[in-house]
């Protein structure tokens, strides 16, 4: 794939702060642009990554507890809270020679490439397979690892137990005859099949890319210089065509539009508070929904109190993943004046007996051994580890064998160092696509992505 011309290229980000000197740290906000941040031979480790959204710490108490038992001082950068913020903030100082001093970042999946393209970061060693397929697949780039996976994360689904089971969801067209056949008496709060995430942002990307890859396609097929881009073949159209013609207005007719109109506007919070509402009979989120919806269920009364359950996202047709990847990487900058010291952080923080005290704080862990197992507290936070919220015995099980098989399978989305461009006209495009034809869209779409 040809890189987008000079006009479609963006500006990417990231980045997070601690400050941690023999046994007290403290979090930083980010300097000013501009601002004397550091002095390249001080004897600080800098680790910049965007919030904690679990709510327990946990990733601050790794790191603190690693410092203090090396007695080196450690500060974790915050980076602004959005992902282009992000991006854009941390490529824009490791372009200008890295005034600020990071040592290592935490990368969307997503930007890796470009950041190995441009090399801001170095080769790393992700120390054994013990990584789930599609994330060790998103730290490669050429024929190098840039990254080490640190949390994943994959597209899930939730829906109401109380008013449908998971036997009708296993495929669209099965989940969309299920929608079709729901008696609306039977709740009348209930206002569509399902809701989703089609605001124009990665939310978007996600989605259209799931639609693609459930009706057999592809947007982007092969990597790097092999890569060709592959929107506008049929089985591609087809599913775009799929997600066009499943949203419909929640108001408009007797029965339930597949997907509510509603989720046009929705981003992953602002969906799942409209289900806990009772709007939907299914969400497509990520696993960060499923303590909320336990907690709701916990809250709930009576006999009409809404019940939960989850399981994989529809299926191609042919029995593959539909399944989005998600979740960041650690990366070593380019030039740290801390080198060892980094990469020794870095390996404590992805190893296993790390990663299941990160499972326990509310992150989905990027190694399958750390989904079993305890969390030695001692070891690794010195002291008892954070808990998210446990979930009902039997929404547990259900929980875990949906997340195991979908990280199994998992879909990366394009590996590319134009990720940045790419994303920006899918999601322009595919906005602009509900009210017209797809295929002319998707013509458009190709000579997009391949800069013409």
């Amino acid at each position: 794939m040809r890189a987008p011309r000079p006009r479609a290229r963006l500006v990417l980000a990231l980045v997070l702060c601690l400050l941690a000197a023999a046994c007290s740290w403290r979090h930083e906000e980010t300097p000013a642009p501009g601002s004397a941040a550091c002095h390249p031979r001080d004897d600080i480790l800098r680790i910049a990554t965007g919030s904690d959204l679990t709510g327990t710490g946990i990733r601050a108490l790794l790191i603190q507890h690693w410092a203090e038992e090396r007695n080196v001082p450690v500060r974790i950068v915050q980076l602004p809270d959005t992902a282009d913020g992000q991006r854009s903030q941390l490529v824009a100082s490791l372009q200008a020679g890295n005034p600020y001093c990071y040592d290592l970042v935490n990368l969307d999946v997503t930007w890796t490439a470009e950041f190995a393209a441009q090399r801001l970061i170095t080769p790393v060693d992700p120390g054994g397979d013990d990584f789930w397929p599609a994330a060790s697949k998103g730290v490669r780039y050429g024929d190098e690892n840039w990254a080490v996976p640190w949390n994943t994360d994959v597209g899930l689904l939730f829906y109401r137990a109380d008013l449908i089971g998971p036997g009708g969801l296993g495929t669209w067209d099965a989940l969309t005859e299920t929608v079709r056949n729901f008696r609306t008496e039977r709740d009348r709060d209930v206002r569509a099949g399902l809701l989703t995430q089609l605001e124009p942002y990665e939310g978007l990307t996600v989605n259209a890319a799931e639609a693609v890859w459930r009706a057999g396609g592809e947007i982007v097929s092969g990597e790097g210089e092999k890569a060709k881009v592959t929107v506008d073949e049929p089985r591609a159209t087809a599913g775009l065509l799929d997600l066009v013609k499943a949203v419909g207005d929640e108001e408009s007719g007797p029965g339930l539009p597949v997907i509510g109109a509603s989720s046009r506007h929705l981003n992953e919070q602002s969906s799942l508070e409209s289900f806990l509402s009772g709007h939907a009979l299914m969400l497509r989120d990520w696993p960060f929904a499923a303590v909320q919806l336990a907690q709701a269920e916990k809250r709930g009364t009576g006999e009409n109190r809404p019940r939960y359950g989850v399981t994989q996202l529809p299926r191609t047709r042919t029995g593959g993943s539909a399944a989005a990847l998600g979740g960041q990487n650690l990366a070593v900058v380019a030039g740290s004046g801390h080198d060892a010291l980094a990469r020794d952080l870095l390996a404590h923080l992805t190893s296993a007996g790390a990663e299941r005290c990160l499972r326990d704080g509310g992150f989905v862990p990027a190694r399958r051994s750390a989904l079993v197992g305890e969390c030695d507290a001692a070891k690794y936070v010195g002291g008892a580890a954070p808990h998210g919220t446990e979930l009902p015995a039997d929404f547990r099980r259900a929980y875990d064998r949906a997340l195991r098989a979908a990280l199994e399978d998992a879909r990366p989305r394009p590996v590319t160092p134009y990720y940045a461009a790419v994303t920006r006209e899918i999601q322009q495009r595919v906005d602009a696509m509900w009210e017209g034809d797809v295929r002319p869209f998707a013509t458009e779409l190709k000579r997009a992505l391949e800069g013409r």
